[in-house]
């Protein structure tokens, strides 16, 4: 129950609420709001913490959620009928912190909410204008990013400003929040999908001519060999999953003289439609972006999403989700203009030793920090076909934690003499490429999606007590 949005109920003083409710007497319940001023405050966290004896185990008191400081900003006053008021020891958190924690977004876009929620309130302009608002407690956080909750709080949200009518905006449902991994499988089938992207497309946004891969996102290459005929036809007809929209090339004019490889421009030609300059026909998946990225000339398994803790569970520093590859490589002759200009004097001769790249302290050029070993690194020893053998190429396979730009190419060569001609990512974690074409996407199952939150990094979970 919000405290300002019952103007008609009677009221009574916070502290003796308190005490009608069984937590604690009023005299406890203002010797507790005078330790809170004295360790919650910027002064006090700060600068007088080693001052302050049993400053790491205070009784805080929380309203609706919100730790109370005790200071001339607390509430005197609450409704008679006030139910959500909690005791509890141990320093509270700032609420974008504990939304990091528990994967809701990280604590720099939640700060970004909560000050941009709080100069549209201050302003007194409505918050349906506003792309995002925080729930705590079914309520809009309209206080700024200082706001401190429970270090086990749980009832935080994110909702779009206009998801909402106008007599809602404030009297949101009280819901509690549920990790991504663990949500029921029909709210987020779908979110994820995989490409199983082929030699000349790039991961991210057109660069230099190039087309995104996300152009290949489009109906008729989904497949869905891997769902049964009832779950096929819903991706096929549920709309509320994938909506597909036009794909404009805004360079289209300039795509003969691009480096584009003809076949695609020659695709494109086909469906450019000359009544709607700059548009082709085909449409395409639209809100996914890639969740890490492979080079023009690399093929093999591209995760595309529109959950944003998906991206961050597989690129994320922290991350401990492994990535599998096949490198086709031939022995290395000579440097290349970049590696010149990194100052590198000589390429090793090609080794058949891959046991240093799983060892600590491997350093590539230019590199301000050394390369995490890898988890494995193996010679394939089915590559013997006739132009193989004539062309001295051999097959290795590479299992990584870390994806740095092109690091498997300059890896191979920098620090094993190799040359890499062909990179095939196989598998991110559990998810495998297996049978799936060049060219065509599929979602992720259920599954894969758990596995993805099982395999990855854990946050401790904080236990508190009450008083």
């Amino acid at each position: 129950m919000a405290v300002d949005a019952c103007e008609t109920t009677p009221t009574v003083l916070l502290t003796e609420r308190i005490a009608q409710l069984g937590l604690c007497s009023e005299s406890k319940a203002e010797r507790y709001l005078k330790e809170s001023h004295k360790y919650l405050t910027s002064t006090g966290v700060d600068k007088n913490r080693s001052k302050v004896p049993h400053t790491n185990n205070p009784n805080v008191i929380y309203l609706n959620g919100r730790a109370i400081t005790g200071g001339d900003h607390t509430p005197t006053q609450v409704p008679s009928n006030e139910s959500d008021i909690e005791i509890q020891k141990g320093l509270p958190i700032r609420l974008s912190k504990r939304m990091s924690e528990l994967s809701i977004c990280s604590k720099r876009e939640a700060a970004r909410i909560l000050t941009k929620t709080n100069e549209v309130a201050t302003e007194g302009t409505s918050l349906h204008s506003l792309d995002n608002i925080i729930y705590l407690r079914g309520q809009p956080v309209t206080d700024g990013a200082a706001v401190k909750v429970s270090p086990t709080e749980r009832y935080i949200e994110i909702r779009a400003g206009n998801d909402l009518p106008n007599e809602q905006v404030g009297d949101a449902p009280f819901k509690e929040f549920v990790p991504y991994g663990q949500r029921q499988w029909e709210e987020i089938m779908g979110d994820t999908i995989i490409l199983n992207k082929p030699v000349g497309y790039v991961s991210g946004q057109e660069e230099h001519q190039h087309v995104p891969a996300v152009r290949l996102l489009t109906q008729e290459n989904m497949h869905l060999d891997n769902f049964n005929a009832k779950t096929q036809q819903l991706f096929r007809t549920d709309h509320n999953i994938f909506n597909f929209v036009k794909w404009r090339f805004d360079s289209y004019d300039d795509m003969r003289a691009s480096t584009i490889p003809k076949h695609i421009r020659d695709t494109l030609r086909r469906e450019h439609n000359p009544k709607d300059k700059g548009k082709v026909n085909i449409k395409t998946l639209s809100g996914y972006a890639p969740a890490g990225r492979l080079d023009i000339d690399s093929t093999g398994l591209l995760v595309f999403t529109k959950a944003g803790i998906m991206a961050r569970r597989l690129i994320e520093p922290k991350s401990k989700i492994s990535k599998e590859y096949i490198v086709k490589v031939q022995p290395a002759f000579r440097l290349s203009a970049k590696e010149k200009e990194l100052g590198i004097q000589s390429l090793p001769r090609p080794t058949d030793d891959l046991r240093k790249l799983t060892k600590r302290g491997n350093w590539l050029a230019g590199m301000h920090k050394p390369l995490k070993p890898l988890l494995s690194a193996e010679w394939l020893h089915d590559d013997h076909d006739e132009t193989a053998e004539t062309n001295e190429s051999r097959t290795m396979r590479l299992v990584l934690v870390e994806g740095k730009k092109r690091q498997i190419r300059r890896m191979v060569r920098e620090l094993l003499g190799w040359h890499v001609v062909e990179l095939e990512r196989i598998s991110i974690g559990s998810v495998h490429i297996g049978t799936l074409p060049k060219g065509k996407w599929r979602p992720l199952t259920e599954d894969e999606v758990k596995a993805i939150f099982r395999d990855g990094p854990r946050n401790k979970e904080r236990v508190m007590h009450n008083n």
